[in-house]
């Protein structure tokens, strides 16, 4: 069972332990994201993921932390996204101590030097033209752009060029300094482990900070719908993002729209893969995902195919949608769907990283420990009737947006997806 530990400082750590098993996995969460910039500070919270792996007190450089965790046979990463960053690494169980060592290190002594500044700008932006030159990836930006307009969840998560240019030491500094602190971290052990000295590991290594306070964010307000655009680009498919406005991590529809998501476009059993790929064979890829953040959502569907073919894939996603509105979800499709994603779920969680990550992103973002049978449970109450009134919700023309980047020339692709209600 795991347990919740609060510190003086208010940092919340999850202990997890296993009585059998070879790793153990640390995963620290802070409520900070690319949601919480304004224009001048766009990617802040990206070029601190950066800037932290770049040298501590203990390890003044990048391959001084790297060597630290790789020389014991474990992993260290980290990323950002619109509402949190996370480090977290995974090692022998029995290298606990080091992990824990390093891992705190880092995320509360970075040394924001100069020169690493100016290095990793160049490697951000670097990072930047390499996802521009990627024809989804930059599907998926500007989709983000459509739906969430002059607002922070449709910004790049990296930022940009322009924003870029003018961060210095200080600004990062004093980013880091709001926002890592006790109120705004939670702490997250899986493994094989001993509770007792995971405590004792994290307070020696995190007590130290400051309690703080947690950020706030624009509300996401009023998101756009039935906006389009056709970004010309020389490549030989064109890559296709159509996206809907959902609702929040917290709805009580989350569980309902899930498996709504995973009959229509999730793994080669799903709706869109068996049209659009095995019956006509216009795609090698075409999926569907959702994103939940604390006060919106969307649903994005993407496909990859030939320019020429691009009306017929996006009728053929529609017309999947269409269906799922008009005629509903029979009971063993839904059995076949609640099954694939419970096994799928709890198959991950076998894994001390993917429960680490789980558990802690949960407790900082909805700010309950979660259960892993409690969501079976969620899923399994779901009814043919609520698939389909969530379908009929969302799988409207009016609340559908579009990107197509490639060859193409205007948007004549989207004319029969503009709805005047």
């Amino acid at each position: 069972m795991a347990k919740i530990i609060e510190l003086d400082n208010k940092l919340k750590l999850i202990v997890h332990g296993r009585k059998t098993g070879a790793s153990v996995s640390i995963a620290a969460w802070v409520g900070y994201g690319s949601r919480y910039e304004d224009a001048p500070t766009s990617g802040a919270a990206h070029f601190l993921e950066h800037f932290l792996f770049q040298g501590s007190q203990k390890r003044p450089s990048s391959r001084a932390i790297s060597e630290a965790i790789e020389g014991i046979g474990g992993i260290l990463e980290a990323y950002t996204g619109q509402e949190a960053t996370c480090y977290f690494t995974k090692v022998p169980a029995y290298r606990l101590e080091e992990a824990f060592d390093v891992l705190a290190d880092m995320v509360l002594n970075p040394l924001f030097r100069e020169e690493d500044l100016e290095k990793e700008r160049r490697v951000i932006i670097e990072e930047i033209r390499m996802h521009r030159d990627q024809p989804s990836d930059l599907g998926e930006t500007l989709l983000f752009k459509l739906l969430f307009p002059d607002h922070p969840l449709g910004q790049d998560i990296a930022g940009s060029e322009a924003s870029l240019a003018d961060f210095t030491s200080p600004l990062l500094s004093d980013c880091w300094r709001r926002t890592y602190c006790g109120s705004n971290i939670v702490l997250a052990v899986c493994g094989h482990i001993d509770s007792l000295k995971v405590e004792e590991l994290c307070q020696a290594g995190f007590g130290r900070l400051d309690r703080g306070r947690q950020p706030s964010f624009p509300p996401a307000g009023q998101q756009c719908r039935n906006r389009f655009q056709v970004e010309t680009k020389d490549t030989a498919e064109a890559h296709l993002c159509l996206g809907s406005i959902t609702i929040s991590r917290h709805h009580p529809d989350h569980f309902a729209l899930g498996i709504l998501n995973a009959v229509l476009g999730v793994g080669a059993s799903s709706r869109l893969f068996n049209e659009v790929r095995d019956r006509y064979g216009l795609a090698y890829y075409v999926h569907s995902s959702l994103e939940f953040f604390q006060d919106a959502g969307c649903q994005v569907v993407e496909a990859g195919c030939a320019p020429q073919n691009v009306p017929q894939v996006l009728d053929l996603i529609w017309c999947q949608m269409e269906k799922l509105s008009r005629e509903g979800l029979p009971q063993a499709e839904l059995n076949r769907v609640v099954e694939y994603i419970k096994g799928g779920f709890l198959l991950r969680l076998e894994d001390t990283l993917s429960q680490t990550l789980w558990l802690g992103e949960h407790l900082l973002l909805d700010g309950v420990l979660p259960s892993a049978r409690e969501k079976i449970r969620h899923y399994e109450r779901v009814t043919p009737e609520d698939v389909q009134r969530v379908a009929q919700q969302f799988f409207r023309l009016g609340n559908l947006s579009g990107v197509v980047v490639g060859p193409l020339e205007d948007e004549t692709c989207w004319q029969n997806y503009r709805s005047s209600s």
